[in-house]
C-alpha cells in the first residue's frame, strides 16, 4: 500500500506534465501502445507469473531450492515466448502502424516497443510475482517505488530532450530494463544457481485455464478503448485514455491489495487451514472497505477539478466518465477481496468463465452505446462489467466457503463515503476552482472520519491493528485516530 501511494503520486505528477507537453492525438497513440503492450503481456507470460506466486508460496516451506526450481522454470519459459512475440511486433511494425494509427510513419514506435516487450512481459512479471510468493513485500515495494519513479522521470526528460513522443517508448525500454535487473540481482542471490527440476507440466496445468482467463481479462480491460479506436477520432481516445489513467490510481490500489492477499490465501490452503479462509475474507473485507471506499467516492466527487488541475482543461470532458467508473468501483470494492480467493482455491476455470460472461455483456453494451454516447457509453459498459464480475464471484464463493462478510462495516463505510461525497460536491457549488482541490480533499477527509465516528464503524481492535503498522515512532498517529474515530466513553 505504501508503495502504491508513493508510485501513484509520482505517476500523477509525471502524467500531469506529459499531458501538457504532448497533444491529445499523441495521447491517443499512447493508449494504443498500452493496448499492444498489454496484449503482449497476456500472451507472453501465459499466466506463469500467477503460477509462480502460488507455487513459490506453497513450496518455500520446503526450502529455497524448491522455490528456486519454480522460479527458473517459469522465467525460462516466458522469456522464450516473449522473444518470439517481440520479433513478430518488430517485423510487423509498419503494418500495425498503418492499420491501428492510420499512417505508416508511426512504425518506429512499435519497433522500439518490441525491445521493451522482452523485458516488460517476459521477465518482470515472473520476477515480481516470485518476490510476492516469497512474501518479500518490503523488497518488492522498494524496487517498485525505485523503478516507477525512474520510469516516470525518464518519460518526461526524454520527451522534452528529443522533442518527440518517441521519448516515451524509449523511456519504457530503459526503465523496465533497470527494474528487471534489480529484481533479478536480488532473486539470483537469494535463490541460488538455476535449477529446473520443478515439473513444467504442473505449472502449465495450473496456468493454462488462466491463459484463457487472462485473454478474456485483456479484452475486458481494453474493449472500450478498442471500440472507441474504431468509432471515434484518435483525440477522443486520448481523452478517454487520460480518464482511464486517473481511474488507474484506484485500480492500482486494488491490484496492490490483491497481490498481497493472493499469496496469503495460498499459504492458508497449503497448510490445510481452509476454516481460516472465511476469517481471512471477513477481515480483509472490513479493512479494504475502510481504506478504499473513501478513495473511490472522493475521486467521484472531485473528478472535474482533479482532471482540470492535473492534466489540463483539454481533458475535462472526461470528468463524467471518471465519475461513473469511480462510483461503481466504490460499490464493487468487495471484488478486490474475493477475486484472489478464487485463484487461491485453484478455481481458475470459474474465474475464466466469470470474466468471459462480464466481457460478453460489456462488449455488447459498448457496441450499442458508444455510437451515440461516445466515452460515456464506453464507461457505462465497463461499469456493467465490474458489477457483473463482483456479483458472480460472490455467488460462487458462497457455495464453496462459509462466506462471512463484514456487512455492517460495508454499509457504514459506504454511507460515510456518500456523506463525504455529498459534502464535497455541495462545497463546490458556491466555491468551485480547480486550485481548491486540496481544500476539497481536507473537507472530504473530515466529513468521512466524522461520519465513521457517528456511525460507530471503527472498533478498538481496528486502532490496535493500525498501531502495529504505524509502529512505536508513529504512536502519535494511532493516538490521533483513536481520539477522532472512537466515541468517548463516560463512566
Amino acid at each position: 500500500m505504501i508503495q502504491n501511494l508513493i508510485t501513484t503520486a509520482g505517476q500523477i505528477v509525471s502524467f500531469a506534465i506529459l499531458a501538457r507537453i504532448i497533444t491529445t492525438q499523441e495521447m491517443g497513440v499512447f493508449g494504443v501502445l498500452n493496448l499492444i503492450n498489454a496484449a503482449c503481456l497476456m500472451l507472453g507470460t501465459v499466466a506463469l507469473q500467477q503460477a509462480a506466486t502460488k507455487f513459490v508460496a506453497e513450496t518455500q516451506s520446503k526450502g529455497r531450492t524448491h522455490a528456486a526450481a519454480v522460479f527458473y522454470q517459469a522465467i525460462r519459459t516466458t522469456f522464450i515466448i516473449t522473444a518470439l512475440i517481440a520479433t513478430t511486433v518488430f517485423l510487423a511494425s509498419g503494418v500495425m502502424s498503418k492499420q491501428l494509427l492510420g499512417a505508416q510513419n508511426y512504425a518506429i514506435y512499435f519497433q522500439v516497443l518490441a525491445f521493451d516487450i522482452v523485458t516488460y512481459t517476459g521477465l518482470t512479471p515472473v520476477l515480481s510475482s516470485t518476490m510476492l510468493g516469497l512474501q518479500k513485500f518490503r523488497q518488492a515495494a522498494s524496487v517498485g517505488i525505485f523503478g516507477t519513479l525512474i520510469r516516470q522521470s525518464l518519460i518526461i526528460v526524454l520527451v522534452l530532450w528529443l522533442h518527440s513522443f518517441l521519448g516515451l517508448p524509449v523511456a519504457w525500454v530503459i526503465s523496465d530494463l533497470v527494474i528487471a535487473s534489480t529484481y533479478a540481482a536480488y532473486l539470483l542471490r537469494y535463490l541460488g544457481p538455476p535449477r529446473f527440476d520443478f515439473p513444467l507440466r504442473k505449472l502449465v496445468n495450473y496456468s493454462w485455464p488462466l491463459v484463457v482467463s487472462n485473454g478474456v481479462g485483456y479484452v475486458y480491460s481494453y474493449f472500450d478503448s478498442a471500440v472507441l479506436l474504431a468509432m471515434v477520432p484518435l483525440a477522443t481516445l486520448g481523452v478517454y485514455s487520460v480518464t482511464l489513467q486517473a481511474f488507474g490510481a484506484l485500480n492500482g490500489i486494488s491490484n496492490a491489495i490483491a497481490s498481497t492477499l493472493f499469496p496469503a490465501y495460498s499459504a492458508i490452503q497449503n497448510v490445510k487451514e481452509r476454516g481460516s479462509s472465511s476469517d481471512a475474507v471477513r477481515l480483509a473485507s472490513r479493512y479494504v472497505h475502510l481504506a478504499v471506499v473513501p478513495l473511490a467516492l472522493g475521486l467521484f466527487a472531485t473528478a472535474k477539478p482533479a482532471l482540470s488541475l492535473f492534466v489540463g482543461r483539454a481533458y475535462v470532458t472526461g470528468s463524467n466518465t471518471l465519475m461513473i467508473l469511480s462510483s461503481v468501483f466504490g460499490v464493487t470494492v468487495i471484488g478486490i477481496v474475493l477475486g484472489p480467493m478464487l485463484l487461491a482455491l485453484a478455481h481458475t476455470r470459474v474465474a475464466s468463465a466469470i470474466t468471459a460472461v462480464s466481457v460478453i455483456l460489456s462488449i455488447t453494451t459498448a457496441l450499442l452505446l458508444v455510437p451515440t454516447w461516445g466515452m460515456l457509453g464506453a464507461s457505462a459498459a465497463r461499469a456493467l462489467g465490474m458489477i457483473t464480475t463482483t456479483t458472480m464471484t460472490i455467488l460462487f464463493l458462497r457455495k464453496k466457503l462459509s462466506l462471512q462478510l463484514e456487512l455492517g462495516i460495508m454499509v457504514k463505510t459506504f454511507g460515510a463515503g456518500v456523506v463525504m461525497a455529498a459534502v464535497v460536491m455541495a462545497v463546490q457549488i458556491p466555491f468551485y476552482s480547480q486550485y481548491l482541490l486540496p481544500l476539497y480533499i481536507v473537507i472530504g477527509a473530515v466529513a468521512y472520519l466524522t461520519a465513521l465516528r457517528l456511525l460507530k464503524a471503527v472498533k478498538q481492535e481496528d486502532i490496535d491493528l493500525i498501531g502495529k503498522y504505524f509502529g512505536h515512532r508513529l504512536r502519535f498517529g494511532t493516538t490521533m485516530l483513536k481520539w477522532i474515530l472512537l466515541p468517548t466513553i463516560k463512566h
